[in-house]
């Protein structure tokens, strides 16, 4: 079937695998947490640090962007219209208060120099406007962001499937990854990476969202019917230079990381294996304790050019080389202590998800329906289990 730009299409039969898909979490969470007495995320399960940052939304070229994409794409002249980059979060220039997490993203604590990915979560505050239906926050702005450009899991059947055989023994796992190689590849290229900082690290959202909303949307077909959006995109950020001309930064190593991708780490490093490694977070604080310290990360967008570019589909590279992102604002974190216990817990309880966030930044594609799914799940978990009862975070929190 020929597919168009814009467009998520839903997966034959869907909406059965949500509820199996709810079972399968309450359950994984259960074997992972239920004897202890704090329950972690189901992934991404190592905090490194909560730190503060700004984002700065530029005054960009609205038809300086429009004309460039138009000579990538043929869209026809109401199309290319309809494409409204300034509205939601990207509407006028503005400062706007962050919070950060950094994280590993496997679903138990492993010791950092492991092969994992490593994320870099946003709460973007004071943000107003007509909100998701599924946010749990009223003013904030969720941005979930990793360090490689794609998922390993390419459907929700295949998540289904997967985390399935990983509940029996990673045995069961690891056959079944080997009979899907193509998500096995894209497994081993996203925690490929070790990066030397999390602060000099690029990252993606590897999942796609909308911007804006058709008139006729309808969000009750959106797991039935395909639903075609005046734009689709996904987001990065691009670490640079503090200093103007804000040069991009090159992807350093992890010193002593073998180069060899089974080699082992923990030797190599010349470090015990039987003492906890948290090298990304005592990085994160000596780096920011530095009254000095200014860190930036260019704040981009890439329109999907190409119905080969797939929403659903979260293992294929949108290529830069056919639509490069535009950039739009740029991140900053400075200098802070961020080597609070207090800090580090509140980081832990804060509740993050695509979904939280405006209705014209719509989280679409596979992945993220799934998301919207799982993800409530889980933080109702971790807080019942702390008999926490969630805030909204605001900017003036002090530890």
């Amino acid at each position: 079937m020929s597919k168009k730009l814009f467009t998520e299409y839903p997966e034959q039969d869907e909406r059965k695998y949500y509820d199996r898909l709810v079972e399968q979490v309450k359950n994984r969470m259960d074997e992972l947490f239920k004897d202890k007495e704090r329950a972690l995320r189901d992934t991404h399960a190592k905090t490194h640090a909560g730190v503060k940052g700004t984002l700065e939304i530029f005054d960009f070229d609205q038809e300086a962007i429009k004309r460039e994409l138009n000579k990538r794409i043929s869209l026809t002249s109401s199309q290319l219209n309809a494409v409204e980059l300034k509205q939601g979060l990207l509407s006028s220039p503005k400062q706007y208060p962050v919070w950060l997490r950094f994280a590993n993203g496997r679903t138990e604590v492993k010791d950092d120099y492991v092969s994992d990915t490593r994320s870099m979560t946003l709460k973007v505050m004071e943000v107003e406007g007509e909100r998701l239906d599924q946010s749990h926050e009223s003013k904030t702005q969720d941005i979930i962001a990793q360090n490689a450009e794609i998922f390993f899991i390419k459907s929700i059947k295949d998540y289904y499937g997967f985390f399935s055989t990983a509940a029996k023994s990673q045995e069961a796992a690891k056959k079944w990854l080997l009979q899907h190689p193509q998500q096995f590849l894209a497994l081993l290229k996203i925690t490929s990476r070790t990066p030397k900082s999390l602060l000099t690290e690029r990252y993606w959202s590897g999942s796609a969202f909308a911007l804006g909303l058709n008139p006729n949307f309808d969000v009750s077909q959106t797991d039935l019917v395909p639903v075609e959006y005046p734009a689709a995109i996904k987001y990065a950020f691009t670490p640079v230079s503090a200093a103007p001309a804000h040069d991009r930064i090159s992807f350093w190593s992890r010193p002593g990381i073998p180069k060899l991708p089974f080699g082992d780490r923990a030797k190599a490093l010349g470090l015990d294996g039987t003492q906890p490694d948290n090298y990304y977070r005592n990085e994160l604080i000596q780096a920011l304790e530095k009254p000095d310290a200014q860190y930036c990360w260019d704040f981009g967008i890439q329109f999907q050019t190409s119905s080969k570019m797939s929403i659903d589909d979260a293992t294929i590279v949108w290529q830069e080389r056919e639509s490069p992102f535009f950039t739009v604002g740029r991140l900053t974190v400075k200098h802070q202590i961020v080597d609070f216990e207090k800090q580090y817990d509140f980081c832990e309880n804060l509740q993050f998800s695509p979904w939280n966030g405006l209705a014209v930044h719509r989280p679409i594609g596979a992945l993220n329906r799934l998301r919207s799914v799982i993800y409530p799940v889980v933080a109702e978990y971790r807080h019942q289990k702390r008999g926490l009862v969630y805030q909204e975070p605001t900017v003036d929190e002090t530890f």
